[in-house]
Parts: structure tokens; C-alpha cells; sequence
């Protein structure tokens, strides 16, 4: 009798008490490399160790370990979430399909060089990246699979204007690679010194280069009369 008592009250007990969450791991993680940002921006280098980004995140190190198999994986994991969450900032500046595709270019040089894209902090996690990508695999195929997405951003952006009439068709792959190396030089110059030009000068430039594009001015980018096979204005 007294069993039969309990069984109720201890199963009232136990739907009171805590749940097992299954999203509490990816939290976990998502944390520690919040953490490991924060180091990386605050101390470069230095702050690539697993006793810096467990005191930032305020716990053990072992959870470190439990979660991530060696301090590079963890790593390569903010090196993702980063570039993801700064090219996903400049992708919707540029979604608005009500504007031209010029204006949408504009916008998102202008989102490249908004006050959260040009911080000092940024540039030291992102030295540590760079100077990981010829040692590790792991970071190099992040540094693969991130600059790939930007790339093909530009591509679209810069696809969507070739078919603007009056526009001269131009080789697409080449201009974006052109106009990405463009955007990180001066992402870099003012990354190092905000002091050497205001982020409108950088826009500026950008917006030139975009011109001179759309006026037929760089002969390597020209198509010659040859590569028009008549197909679709989207082709390389």
C-alpha cells in the first residue's frame, strides 16, 4: 500500500524536476567559442590556449576537452562561426531585390566596412587563423569552405550586374577575385590603422572600381568577341 502511495507523489517529484535539454551541448559549444573569440580578439596568439579560454568562458578545462577533441578543432570552430556571421551581415544588406543591382553592391561595400567589420580586436583572431591555414588541415578547410561562400557571394552580386543592360560582359570569376582581394587590402589597411582613411574612403574606392567595371575598363576582364558563344550571359 504504502508503494502504491509513493508512485504517484515520486512521479509528480520527478516531472517537477530538472529536464534533460538536448540543445544544452550545442549551447556548450557554442560558448566556448564565444570564449575562445573573445580570447583570440583580446590576446591574439596567447589566447589560443585552452587555460585562457576556459577561464573566459568560466569553466574547466576538461569540458574543453570533452566537447572538442584538441584546441585546434576548437579553433577552426570560431574561425567558421566568425567569417559565417560577418558575410551573413554583409548578405543581407545586399537581399533587398527592390533595388538595382548596382545599389546592392553598394550596400554591402558599405556593410564591409561598418564599424563592427573594422575592429582592431577582429584583426588579431583573424592573424591567428591566417597563420594556422598552411599547418592545419582543419583550418584550411574553413579558410576553403568561408572564402568560397564569400567569393561566390561577390559572384552573384557581380553576375546580377553584367545583366543590367548596357553593361559591356565581362569574366566573372576573375572580376570577383579581383574585387574580393580589393575589399580584404582595404579591410586590412584600416584593420591596422583606422587613423589612415575613414571607412567612406574604402566605400569609394570600391564604388570606382564597380564603375570602371560597369564602363568596360579592365581589358583582362573583357570578354572577347570569340568567348560569346551566344549562350546564356550568366557563363564564366
Amino acid at each position: 500500500m504504502r508503494a502504491q502511495r509513493e508512485g504517484p507523489a515520486m512521479a509528480n517529484k520527478l516531472q517537477k524536476g530538472p529536464k534533460f535539454r538536448r540543445e544544452a551541448p550545442v549551447a556548450r559549444r557554442e560558448a566556448l567559442v564565444e570564449a575562445t573569440l573573445a580570447c583570440l580578439k583580446r590576446l591574439g596568439h596567447e589566447g589560443m590556449s585552452v587555460r585562457q579560454i576556459s577561464a573566459q568562458a568560466g569553466v574547466s578545462a576538461g569540458l574543453i576537452n570533452h566537447h572538442f577533441p584538441s584546441i585546434t578543432t576548437l579553433v577552426a570552430a570560431a574561425y567558421e562561426t566568425l567569417a559565417t556571421s560577418l558575410l551573413q551581415s554583409a548578405r543581407q544588406q545586399a537581399q533587398d531585390l527592390s533595388k538595382a543591382p548596382r545599389e546592392r553592391l553598394r550596400r554591402f561595400f558599405e556593410a564591409s566596412f561598418a564599424p563592427e567589420s573594422v575592429d582592431p580586436g577582429l584583426f588579431s583572431a583573424w592573424l591567428v587563423f591566417w597563420g594556422m591555414v598552411p599547418h592545419d588541415a582543419e583550418v584550411r578547410a574553413v579558410h576553403d569552405r568561408t572564402y568560397g561562400a564569400y567569393r561566390a557571394t561577390l559572384e552573384s552580386l557581380l553576375g546580377q550586374l553584367r545583366l543590367t543592360d548596357g553593361i559591356p560582359e565581362f569574366k566573372l570569376r576573375p572580376a570577383a577575385i579581383g574585387l574580393a582581394a580589393l575589399l580584404d587590402g582595404l579591410w586590412i589597411e584600416a584593420s591596422l590603422n583606422p587613423r589612415t582613411f575613414k571607412p567612406s574612403t574604402a566605400v569609394a574606392l570600391c564604388e570606382d572600381w564597380a564603375n570602371a567595371l560597369c564602363a568596360g575598363a579592365f581589358p583582362a576582364l573583357r570578354k572577347t568577341p570569340r568567348g560569346k558563344t551566344g549562350g546564356s550571359r550568366q557563363a564564366q
